[in-house]
């Protein structure tokens, strides 16, 4: 297939260069799934509800993988993009939990945009895993889609939440101190299409010791979104104890700071507080400060 890249001039006003070149990976990234999503045939799909949209910045060499239930007879499309044109970016499903069964879907052609389309057998859970076969590290951004006939779908919600990731970076970059950045070889960014009063979230997330922010953006129909942070009880338990601090404004964007413990798991969240529409697109960045 061939593979177009556009990318977008997105101009963000800081005074951080560090944090600036961060969102720009996010921005670039995310422009660039929408430039491969623009010939795609994607009329008959729809956002795979809050597991939507996901993204790490990989080293060289370097693979994070993800697990979630899919629904059996259904085709999903699962578009990536790193933020750098000239990167090698492939991707691989898996039939259940972990990388160790079987391959259901795969595009490790070497170029910075792989596309998957796979259909599950049965019904359970199947793991994706993006991996930087390049020399060169790169954010990635995957977006997942799903088939339902007739549905009429596009991806300007997406893009608006884009948008808004500009007004994000000019409140956060003014705030952090010089070499912030992204925290390299994890999930670092997570989304979806979020009910209002719902979240989109990623649980279990390890994290080094530092000062870390959490950003959440979202379309312009989300009147409040907020972010918070939960320091987990045990793994695979979201219950816990809240540790972040939201700003308390009412924009379609929000962050919330706090300092991890290594040795315990947490549950990041970014809400819909309220919204015009019934559900909106958000999703939630992840910054490191140093």
């Amino acid at each position: 297939m061939k593979k177009v890249f556009i990318f977008a001039a997105l101009a963000v006003l800081t005074v951080n260069v560090f944090a600036q070149t961060a969102f720009d990976y996010l921005i670039d990234s995310l422009a660039n799934v929408l430039a491969v999503s623009s010939i795609v045939r994607i009329d008959d799909y729809e956002y795979n509800g809050v597991n939507a949209l996901w993204g790490a910045y990989l080293e060289p060499g370097k693979k994070v993988s993800h697990s979630l239930q899919y629904d059996a007879g259904i085709e999903y499309l699962m578009i990536a993009s790193a933020h750098n044109a000239k990167a090698d970016v492939f991707l691989k499903v898996y039939r259940g939990q972990g990388t160790g069964g079987t391959v259901v879907g795969k595009d490790t052609t070497s170029d910075a945009a792989p596309v998957v389309r796979f259909t599950p057998s049965a019904s359970g859970w199947h793991t994706f895993e993006l991996i930087n076969s390049g020399n060169i590290p790169a954010f990635v951004s995957l977006v997942v889609l799903k088939q339902k006939k007739n549905s009429n779908f596009n991806l300007i919600t997406l893009a608006e939440a884009l948008q808004n990731t500009k007004d994000v970076s000019r409140h956060i970059t003014s705030l952090l101190p010089p070499n912030s950045g992204i925290p390299v070889n994890k999930w670092t960014l997570f989304g979806g299409n979020i009910k209002k009063g719902s979240s989109a979230s990623y649980s279990n997330a390890r994290l080094s010791k530092g000062v870390y922010i959490l950003a959440g953006s979202g379309e312009y129909s989300i009147n409040n979104c907020d972010a918070e942070i939960i320091e987990q009880y045990t793994a695979d338990n979201t219950d816990g104890r809240k540790i972040s601090q939201n700003t308390g404004a009412e924009f379609p964007y929000d962050f919330a700071v706090f300092s991890p413990n290594p040795s315990k798991y947490h549950y990041l969240k970014v809400i819909n507080q309220e919204s015009i529409k019934e559900s909106a697109f958000l999703f939630g960045f992840l910054i490191l400060t140093k």
